[in-house]
């Protein structure tokens, strides 16, 4: 007999901030989730921790993780809330992909968390299956209507019609149109199948020029380096093992 778990629309969902922590009027808000290349939450996680931001909340739901591990000799939990005061930011970083039997109702709960604190945008970073692309462009955005004023600051091509977003990502971005709340969905090209931090770094050197928040890049960029080097090795063992397969 196998048990499922179910999240209902009466679901426990709760934001729990640090008592002496407000939200400034003009924030921004930004999110990445585990979609294609992990570009999201490598993006969001690599954010908080290059520009020191302080961790002030976390997120609590019926289905939360049974996980916690340790960074910086400090407990970690699946869902937190950090701030970077300096140009006030506030980011979410989800160390595991919301349940898929409450992700609706996580998504939901958040947007309306979102457009009652009244940001001033919204960036929701995610990855983009690099066989798409077609120019030299890095990234495409999907901007929700109310975004429409603040676009021209990206200068990034707005995703062709066609493509499709998914995941949390796209609900998420579903639920703030529907909230007419401003926010972009910014996705750089990334190799499907595994994590991506170059892609991530491609992510982070867009917000620096944006933002002028300086987060270095160099680690996500080391990292690329040496997935690309255990993915050629890894690939010159096939083709090997598929030559040595011609002779007897």
């Amino acid at each position: 007999m196998f048990m499922a778990f179910v999240a209902t629309t009466d679901s426990s969902f709760k934001i729990i901030l640090k008592k002496d922590f407000k939200i400034k009027p003009g924030s921004t808000f930004i999110c990445g989730f585990h979609g294609l290349g992990e570009v999201g939450f490598l993006s969001t996680a690599h954010l908080t921790r290059t520009l020191e931001a302080e961790r002030v909340g976390f997120i609590k739901s019926d289905m939360l993780p049974l996980f916690v591990s340790m960074e910086n000799e400090r407990l970690v939990l699946p869902f937190e809330l950090y701030s970077y005061d300096k140009k006030k930011m506030i980011f979410l970083v989800p160390r595991f992909q919301p349940h898929q039997s409450e992700q609706w109702g996580f998504i939901d709960k958040l947007a309306n968390w979102v457009a009652e604190n009244n940001f001033k945008e919204t960036l929701l970073l995610g990855g983009l299956d690099a066989s798409f692309k077609e120019d030299d462009a890095e990234m495409r955005c999907v901007p929700t209507s109310a975004y429409k004023d603040m676009l021209e600051k990206w200068q990034v091509p707005i995703l062709e019609e066609g493509l499709f977003v998914a995941g949390p990502l796209a609900l998420f971005l579903a639920e703030l149109e529907m909230h007419g709340a401003p926010a972009i969905g910014l996705l750089t090209y990334a190799t499907r199948g595994r994590p991506d931090p170059r892609s991530a770094a491609t992510m982070l050197e867009k917000i620096n020029e944006i933002y002028g928040v300086g987060a270095n890049v160099e680690q996500l960029l080391e990292e690329s380096r040496e997935i690309e080097r255990l993915e050629k090795m890894r690939k010159s063992i096939e083709d090997s093992d598929r030559t040595s397969d011609m002779f007897v």
